[in-house]
């Protein structure tokens, strides 16, 4: 009996989607990469727009304990929960700085030695984000495991449907498929993929 695969809640911007024009250019070895997507504005630079007040806060205080101003308790309040939201949007810029060298670690190490693996499409899409889905890829380990996959279909173009094949590559030091992947889809490649995966019995006949 054939073990389900585990599922990890991994970055969802290090699985990097095209959507090829052609089926011939699905399986042709990867010489680019797709950009990941940009990160919120507030996660890069909340943290100075909340600096900036807070600052201003506690010089406030500074300069009224030199002078004997009463100090209402609202700004010191203020300037307390000021630091503690800057300090928090630092920690998530810094987070975010973190992960984004890893993916661009991984981009290389990809296109230096991609590894061909298969992969389905699982969706999981809602109304707040109809393009989550879900990969679940048996990479050079054997050992297949699932992540997060957001698959975001341009106007006009076919995306990929449930149980659907996907053409997968991963770094050659990625045993595990853990990093940064590149998937790739096409409808007429998924369904000339899938009929040849039937049993000669339940193909069609030929014209």
């Amino acid at each position: 009996m054939t073990a389900a695969p585990r599922v990890r809640r991994l970055p969802v911007r290090s699985v990097l989607v095209e959507l090829p024009a052609s089926p011939d250019a699905v399986e042709s070895d990867p010489t680019s990469l797709p950009t990941p997507g940009r990160v919120a504005a507030w996660r890069r630079w909340g943290w100075a727009v909340a600096l900036v007040p807070t600052v201003a806060l506690i010089v406030y205080q500074r300069l009224a304990a030199g002078r004997d101003w009463a100090v209402p308790e609202a700004v010191v309040v203020a300037a307390t929960v000021g630091l503690a939201v800057t300090a928090l949007l630092a920690l998530v810029r810094y987070q975010d700085d973190r992960g984004a060298a890893t993916v661009e670690r991984g981009r290389r190490a990809l296109l230096d030695a991609p590894v061909r693996a298969t992969g389905t499409f699982t969706p999981t899409g809602s109304d707040k984000d109809p393009a989550a889905g879900l990969l679940t890829v048996t990479p050079a380990s054997g050992d297949s495991l699932s992540r997060p996959v957001r698959v975001v279909v341009p106007e006009g173009v076919s995306g990929p449907r449930a149980g659907d094949p996907l053409a997968v590559w991963h770094a050659a030091a990625d045993e595990d498929a853990t990093g940064v992947l590149l998937v790739r889809y096409h409808r007429e490649w998924a369904d000339d993929l899938l009929a040849a995966l039937r049993p000669p019995e339940e193909r069609a006949p030929d014209a």
